[in-house]
């Protein structure tokens, strides 16, 4: 059927449903319901409910992670391994001007015989300061040791090790001093490590090694993950950081797995048990044994690996083409889709060709519009929080009015024609950025494959009918590509800054609808008034629930003796929370909402241990003692005059002008720093920095009025005292 002859309502239905798809919670970001795996979920479960116990947070060197790590070790044992800790007090190299130093305590053990060419199980089982740690990383704990009691009677032709490293919230350390001491780390070829940034949904293997296709084929046999190279390609570009960055100079292949959903829990005490769905657990147990399955079954090739670019379809199929391949497939899909523009009779080729580009920029220009307007008027930065959908429909409906308007007003009912240009458009794009970023192929190389057959049978008039078959067929497969692909991205993102995917939305509305006419201005209409109910809906709807909060973190703060509250502006202050204390009309210009505090009493203190010149050299030795603190903290200003740095005796490598040292948990309450200056330079200025976990006694009003629907995140509610450091100005005279 011709949907250009068969009435006005096509335009309209079809756009209906790209909406219902987009707003819908697509597949590849909710979990699977069901799977079919060996991987006992449930067993998983209640191994991580003992090991967590009361739930309380659990930072890395704090009483509460021994108490974790007695459990955990307890359960290790009693699946029959032989857990062995490492501790070993360390400091990342310096790099961007940081130290950051710990003593993490890594568990290990073999579930075969130990051996070399080993595939490597890891996650991290200490947690943050605000929250029990449920999913990030109580999920990539439990798994790892269900996957060991599957795996453990197994026959498999390379060695299988499990690493639960310490202190990765504390900065990496845990991961970091695995690779620089542990001599397991040379034995190690192969890495699945698991992670969280939420609670819920399924499983992404969001980074890979490169080249990759060792990574790619282990997967290829069990159930998938949402797997897909412009995923991966776009985490290497953003400023995250998991284990597995201190893993990847050791030349490893790797796969990183996480669960990204209801990600306003994360880091927060919402991050607990009665939140982590089960059927997460499960795609993430079901797919991480795959993968370490699919590497632990035959040895490892020490060929040449491949480059590919690769995305799953709906968790049931996963296409992969090589790097090099999908770049000719994009350069003659391009080819194709001009060759159809071009041979498409009618007149107008010049509006026809601009048609789809003034498509996708007004449709998304509007969506992002829309976006923005309402970001002006809601108060609140994470308005999306608690009804991310209505905002999901206003993008995707703006988007959709926009570009059927332009269609409508400038494109012929040439459905060929049509789609031709929008195919070659997203052709150029991609073309455009594949040298930077080769993942985005997988937008459109398996969908242009459909157009270069659109061309060929093009020039066979007995066959010429199948051409609108096989344009139905591009759209439909960029559609199962993308719907997914979309959901992630705005669950990475969050809603509040994912209006700009609607470019996606807009590319299918462009591939089944190409052409014009008054049936796609009526839709426009129709679309429109959606956005205008869903704009209305977005500026009423509350931005948070008791499920998913606000991120709200009371920290009182002595900086010099001037003591404040401070509380993060983003949104107005809850009137409960400016009765508790004076807060100002207004944030300041950092930010913060602030109103006068006690001081806080003062702890421990600098021991200046020694101070000499040495072979045009200042080696000063200072400890900085504070018995109450959970975190120290050295802010430096102007340290060019430094050279070396050592910190409770590691040294870790200096590249570039130090400008922070700082040190988590009871090993660092006492801090024993050695500075090697330029002799006779400027001493660096220096700003001792101590943290303590809570927000104390003097706070308690305060964390009583904080509302329901707000919570604490990341290092949470806090005591911070800072004091400038009174360093000699020179060394004294022996």
């Amino acid at each position: 059927m011709d949907w250009h002859r068969s009435g006005r309502w096509w335009p309209l239905v079809i756009g209906i449903a790209l909406l219902l798809l987009w707003t819908a919670r697509p597949i590849g970001v909710s979990a699977p319901a069901s799977i079919d795996t060996p991987f006992d979920e449930e067993r998983a479960i209640a191994r991580l409910a003992t090991i967590l116990g009361d739930e309380r947070p659990h930072p890395t060197d704090s009483d509460a992670n021994d108490a974790v790590e007695a459990r955990l070790l307890a359960e290790i044992r009693e699946a029959g391994f032989e857990p062995v800790v490492n501790e070993r007090f360390h400091c990342n190299d310096i790099r961007e001007g940081a130290a950051i130093c710990a003593r993490p305590r890594n568990i290990a053990f073999w579930v075969t015989p130990p051996g070399d060419d080993a595939v490597m199980v890891a996650a991290h089982y200490d947690s943050v300061p605000s929250g029990p740690g449920a999913a990030d990383d109580g999920i990539g704990v439990a798994v790892a040791l269900e996957i060991a009691c599957q795996l453990k009677d197994r026959k498999l032709e390379r060695p299988l090790l499990i690493l639960l490293t310490d202190a990765e919230e504390a900065g990496l350390v845990g991961a970091a001093a695995f690779a620089a001491h542990d001599p397991l780390a040379k034995r190690v070829r192969t890495i699945v490590n698991m992670e969280a940034r939420g609670t819920t949904g399924g499983v992404n293997m969001f980074q890979t090694s490169s080249p990759n296709g060792r990574d790619v084929a282990a997967i290829e046999k069990g159930p998938l993950p949402s797997a897909n190279s412009l995923a991966s390609d776009f985490y290497e570009l953003l400023p995250n950081d998991t284990d597995l960055t201190m893993w990847l100079p050791l030349g490893v292949d790797a796969g990183n797995y996480s669960i990204i959903g209801s990600g306003k829990r994360y880091h927060t005490p919402l991050d607990r048990l009665a939140y982590l769905d089960p059927a997460s657990v499960r795609h993430m147990g079901a797919t991480a044994l795959a993968a370490v399955t699919g590497h632990a079954v035959e040895r490892r090739s020490d060929g040449a690996e491949a480059s590919l670019v690769y995305t799953d379809i709906a968790r049931r199929l996963l296409l992969v083409m090589p790097q090099m391949l999908a770049g000719i497939v994009l350069v003659a899909g391009l080819a194709a889709s001009l060759f159809l523009f071009w041979r498409a009779a009618g007149a107008g080729r010049a509006r026809a060709a601009a048609a789809p580009i003034v498509a996708l920029v007004a449709g998304t220009a509007i969506a992002a519009g829309a976006g923005f307007l309402v970001a002006a008027i809601r108060p609140e930065t994470a308005y999306g929080t608690a009804y991310p959908w209505v905002f999901r429909l206003l993008y995707a409906a703006a988007a959709l009015a926009g570009a059927a308007l332009v269609l409508g007003l400038m494109s012929e009912e040439n459905r060929l024609r049509g789609g031709a240009g929008a195919w070659a458009w997203l052709a150029i794009f991609i073309l455009a950025g594949f040298v930077f970023v080769p993942g985005l192929a997988i937008l459109a190389a398996w969908p242009l494959l459909f157009l270069i057959a659109v061309a060929v049978v093009s020039r066979f008039p007995r066959i010429s009918g199948a051409s609108r078959p096989l344009l139905f067929g591009a759209a439909a497969l960029f559609l199962l590509i993308v719907l997914p692909l979309a959901g992630g991205l705005e669950e990475g993102l969050f809603i509040e800054q994912a209006a700009p995917t609607s470019a996606l939305l807009v590319f299918m509305f462009l591939f089944f609808l190409p052409g014009g006419g008054r049936a796609v201005r009526l839709a426009s209409a129709a679309f429109g008034l959606v956005a205008a109910a869903a704009f209305v809906a977005a500026l009423l709807v509350p931005a948070f629930a008791l499920d998913a909060p606000r991120h709200l973190t009371i920290v009182h703060e002595d900086d010099n003796g001037k003591s404040t509250w401070q509380i993060e502006d983003n949104g107005p202050l809850p009137d409960t929370l400016r009765s508790a204390a004076s807060f100002g009309d207004r944030p300041d210009d950092k930010g913060l909402w602030r109103a006068a505090a006690p001081s806080i009493a003062s702890d421990g203190g600098i021991e200046i241990m020694s101070d000499s010149l040495s072979g045009g050299r200042r080696i000063m030795r200072f400890a900085a003692v504070s018995p109450l603190s959970d975190r120290q903290e050295l802010l430096i200003k102007d340290g060019s005059a430094i050279r070396r740095v050592t910190v409770n005796g590691a040294r870790p490598a200096v590249k570039g002008v130090p400008t922070y040292i700082g040190c988590t948990g009871r090993s660092c309450r006492r801090l024993e720093v050695e500075l090697e200056l330029v002799a006779r330079a400027k001493l660096p200025v220096i700003d001792w920095r101590r943290t303590r976990y809570g927000a104390g006694a003097a706070a308690a009003r305060l964390v009583a009025s904080r509302p329901a629907t707000a919570q604490p995140v990341h290092v949470g509610d806090r005591q911070v005292l800072i004091r400038r450091l009174r360093l000699p100005a020179k060394p004294a005279a022996r």
